[in-house]
């Protein structure tokens, strides 16, 4: 169990950086997350996620998120993704948005049928966001880049059942101009643990650390400690899926 120590310590460690940042403010969040995956077709997998998270202060800051993504298995080595987002944001008391967010993508395995699974999400977002209260619409092409590891502590591999794993990746999010939102992602670092009981059902405790601002050239202006915790559920045992979900 020396692996979960150390994830649980790199956590420690993230938590105390980020309590220690000079200058910016400092947020925590709670992230709730259901993702149900239904396999047909040999290669196609459908994941429906639901997401509530909301900020842990007075400030009540909260979002509702629905994301159906379509994804592909060409091989081994790529699969292909799309997918819709529909977010309703309370952004502050009197400020409130709704985003409509299409995405394609694609991740490309590095160690397939290793031990340790490292692998490369980039998806391409395009954000059409709507200020409910001034009823304008503003549009923005967001790219995103997620390094990911995926590391079998009790087990030989991902694939057996009662099994613990580590989780441990890094993702920047670009864009030259940003809606005026409350949180305007840019770089997220996650650390964090999952159990898979069997085939169907995996349960996943995350930390993530996100830094954010208001422009590409500007300081980040916030520091943000997440707490994600996630239920990963996949129907159609009887056709095992080749893909594992985008993970948020």
């Amino acid at each position: 169990m020396r692996l979960t120590f150390l994830i649980g310590h790199l956590i420690l460690t993230l938590m105390m950086v980020s309590a220690q940042v000079r200058g910016q403010q400092v947020d925590e969040q709670l992230w709730f997350e259901y993702m149900g995956n239904y396999s047909f077709a040999n290669s196609f997998n459908l994941e429906n996620a639901l997401v509530y998270s909301t900020i842990m202060s007075d400030q009540k800051w909260r979002a509702y998120d629905y994301t159906p993504t379509l994804e592909y298995s060409l091989n081994q080595r790529f699969d292909f993704q799309a997918g819709l987002t529909l977010s309703y944001t309370n952004q502050t008391k009197t400020d409130n948005s709704f985003e409509v967010r299409p995405m394609l993508g694609t991740r490309i395995f590095f160690t397939p049928n290793r031990r340790i699974q490292t692998r490369l999400l980039l998806r391409y977002e395009m954000r059409n966001f709507k200020n409910l209260e001034t009823k304008e619409w503003e549009t923005v092409w967001r790219p995103r880049v997620r390094f990911e590891s995926l590391m079998p502590i009790n087990k030989k591999n991902y694939y057996e059942d009662n099994m613990w794993y580590g989780i441990l990746d890094f993702e920047f999010l670009l864009t030259n101009n940003d809606v005026g939102e409350r949180f305007a992602n840019r770089s997220r670092l996650r650390a964090g643990i999952g159990y898979r009981l069997n085939y169907s059902f995996r349960f996943e405790f995350i930390y993530m650390l996100q830094n954010s601002k208001n422009g590409i050239d500007s300081q980040f202006e916030s520091t943000d400690n997440i707490f994600r915790f996630r239920v990963k559920h996949f129907l159609r045992k009887s056709k095992p899926v080749k893909t594992e979900g985008t993970g948020g």
